[in-house]
């Protein structure tokens, strides 16, 4: 991919992103007649007057051949901003004399939706959306998608769920490699009840679900540890659905790999097994903004309801703000990034793998789990660096060195957490936890070819 191909994506991103919001605030302009006069007289004249202001540089930014990320990210906090400047948390549903709803007025049901930390209206068209743009499934209908405030609060909400429900009253088994922050809590609350097992023995997995019966299978579909490791989930739902006679709840962390990764579509016929999945938001879905946290579920019908309820009763739920800052799901556009950050990631691993650093990139041949990844379009958009001194500390001398080297080459390199960035960035993971394996991490960003070479120059200097 040439480097004015790679501008061109960066461009007709921040086009996608930008005309949507600007089609939303003409929207909002023509909505704003219908509820303004349920506003103060000052409340009109703000919101009229912020309204105009920011559609003329929403309008401005698109003809400008937007190129400017940081920029955007500012005047997509002013959007979301100006979408709920008129709501209430708590709105009225009914009023003697003015209301306390805003824009919301007449759509609030008292009991039903009129406490916004429960649910509020605007969340249900982005699930909605998500569902029909990311998964694949057959009665795909019958799907459920909840937004919550994070990846972690995903997590945190389907396992509430299913404690409170009775649904894991038995042996639970998950991934050794698990994300640190699930593991510490359910092996908190599993204690000898929780299995680990090693992602790529898929046979181990197979016989321990087979031995042990498990009530839940926790999983994440890539792992963000040491080595990134990489079940083989399409094998592993295969025996779930043909042999488990009891109950089971399959739950997918699906952030690492996405869309590229659709484990609804590989359900069988079996009614002892639940699926459920989740992906934080915080990573690929906005593009480079890191603007706000977010999370997403997705179920069938019949565990629909619970997550709902529990999602409320756990104080999970997305916040009205956060929503509005998130970009509308549009699958092209996210599979064309996707592509760009594994493009770059691929070059670093193969360029950086060497005799005195190894390499951990499901990308490379030689990791366990290519085979699995390969006939999927996606390996992931971050890789680890092993040595052998693989202390925090060395890892650390590593950063600094990376950092200061950029600095006098001039070249864009961030040391910070995260992945699915456009800069690419250098960190040091699970540093404070004793529940996963510190490890350090480039998460390749969306360079062009050109300042890809850059940065091949700045780790290689670093490294020698």
């Amino acid at each position: 991919m040439k480097a004015d191909s790679n501008l061109e994506q960066d461009i007709r991103e921040l086009k996608v992103i930008v005309s949507d919001k600007l089609h939303r605030l003409t929207q909002f302009q023509k909505d704003f007649s219908r509820f303004k006069g349920y506003l103060s007289t000052e409340e009109k004249k703000l919101t009229s007057e912020k309204t105009h202001k920011l559609i003329e540089k929403f309008a401005d930014f698109l003809k400008r051949s937007p190129r400017d990320r940081n920029a955007l990210r500012l005047l997509v906090a002013d959007f979301a901003s100006l979408m709920i400047a008129s709501d209430w948390q708590s709105p009225s549903y009914d009023f003697s004399l003015y209301s306390q709803a805003g824009r919301q007025t007449g759509k609030i049901t008292g009991t039903v939706n009129d406490y916004k930390r429960d649910v509020h209206l605007d969340e249900r068209a982005y699930e909605k959306e998500y569902i029909r743009q990311y998964i694949d499934a057959r009665f795909k209908f019958r799907l459920s998608a909840f937004l919550v405030a994070s990846g972690q609060a995903a997590f945190q909400t389907i396992l509430t769920y299913l404690q409170s429900e009775g649904k894991l009253n038995g042996n639970v088994l998950c991934g050794q490699a698990s994300y640190f922050q699930y593991k510490q809590i359910l092996q908190g609350i599993f204690r000898n009840k929780l299995i680990e097992v090693a992602e790529d023995d898929t046979a181990r997995i197979l016989a321990s679900i087979k031995k042990t019966k498990p009530k839940a299978v926790f999983l994440d579909s890539l792992c963000n540890s040491s080595q990134i490791a990489v079940p083989d989930i399409a094998a592993i739902m295969k025996f779930i659905y043909r042999e488990c006679r009891e109950e089971i709840y399959f739950i997918i962390d699906n952030t690492c790999l996405s869309v590229y990764c659709q484990p609804f579509n590989w359900r069988t016929n079996n009614r002892n097994v639940h699926l459920l999945t989740f992906e934080s938001l915080n990573k690929y879905h906005q593009y480079g903004l890191d603007r706000v946290t977010g999370g997403i579920i997705v179920c069938e019908e019949r565990d629909a309801a619970g997550i709902y309820e529990y999602r409320k009763h756990a104080g999970t739920n997305m916040t009205d703000f956060s929503l509005f800052c998130l970009p509308s799901p549009d699958r092209k556009l996210l599979e064309n990034r996707l592509k760009r950050h594994q493009r770059n990631a691929c070059v670093l691993a193969e360029f950086l793998d060497s005799g005195k650093v190894q390499v951990i990139y499901p990308g490379l041949p030689q990791h366990p789990g290519y085979p699995i990844l390969k006939n999927r379009g996606f390996f992931g958009s971050f890789l680890n660096l092993s040595f052998k001194n693989n202390h925090p500390i060395y890892f650390k001398k590593i950063i600094s060195r990376t950092i200061d080297i950029a600095k006098k080459e001039k070249v864009n390199l961030a040391a910070g957490t995260s992945f699915g960035l456009n800069t690419t960035r250098i960190y040091l993971t699970s540093l404070w936890t004793k529940y996963g394996q510190p490890f350090l991490r480039i998460s390749a960003g969306t360079e062009t070819e050109e300042n890809l070479g850059k940065l091949k120059r700045v780790f290689k200097k670093a490294l020698d």
